[in-house]
Formats: C-alpha cells, structure tokens, sequence
C-alpha cells in the first residue's frame, strides 16, 4: 500500500467519524425539541392502564407541543397484550422540521377500555389507533 492510499483512506475515516457525529447530532436535537415523561401520565399507575383517562394525557402532549410552538400532525397508539406495553407516537412539526415523539410504557391490564378495541385486543392481542384529537 503507497503512502498515497493511506492517506486516501485516513481521510475517507476520518470523513465518516465526522459524518456519523453530525447525524448524532441532528438526532439528539431533535429530541430535544419533543419529549414528554410518562410518569406525568394520569392514565398510567403502575402497570395498570384506565383507558378513560388516556384521552386526556394525549391532549396534554399535544398542549404542550402548541406550547413549544409546534403543530402536531397526529397520533398512534399500540397496546400490545403480548408485550405488556403501551406505545404512544406523536407525530408534529415545527417549521421545516418534522418530529416523532414515542412514549411507552409497560402495563399488565386495561381497565375502561370500550368493548370493541377490547374485543380487537383478545383476538388480535395488539390494537394500533390513529388519532387526531380536535382542537
């Protein structure tokens, strides 16, 4: 190997180093911009889910995005029977920017859940919803 190669390849190296740092970057960033805490979930004590108040901490998501001056798109939830968990996406933007934020959390039983996304939940042992919570 020439000295020139080397270098060609010290460079491409030190190119890529350089180019996974900036995409760390970008990354963190942008979960900076978004989070959301799940142990400040009224919906969630323990491992147990009431389904009634679910709406509600979804709304306070979405208050605070408004707040950190970002519309929000959207939401999906997943509850997942096999798993024991709960997933939350909310999906907003800010500008040219567009976010996922994603809480889980672990549950063992949903109490209040309407009979037919329970019905979903046996059979299927996971419901995915779409939401779009009106202002």
């Amino acid at each position: 190997m020439s000295i020139h190669e080397e270098e060609n390849l010290g460079f491409k190296f030190n190119r890529l180093v350089n180019t996974l740092k900036k995409i760390r970057s970008k990354i963190l960033e942008a979960f900076q911009d978004n989070d959301s805490d799940i142990s400040s979930f009224n919906s969630i004590k323990g491992e147990i889910l009431d389904f009634d108040l679910l709406e509600d901490d979804i709304k306070n998501i979405y208050k605070k995005n408004g707040e950190d001056g970002n519309s929000v798109l959207g939401s999906r939830l997943v509850i997942d029977k096999n798993k024991d968990l709960i997933e939350i996406e909310i999906y907003s933007q800010k500008g040219e920017k567009s976010f996922v934020n994603t809480v889980t959390a672990k549950i063992k039983r949903v109490i209040n859940i309407p009979p037919d996304i329970l019905a979903e939940l046996k059979t299927e042992g996971r419901v995915e919803l779409s939401l779009k919570l009106d202002d």
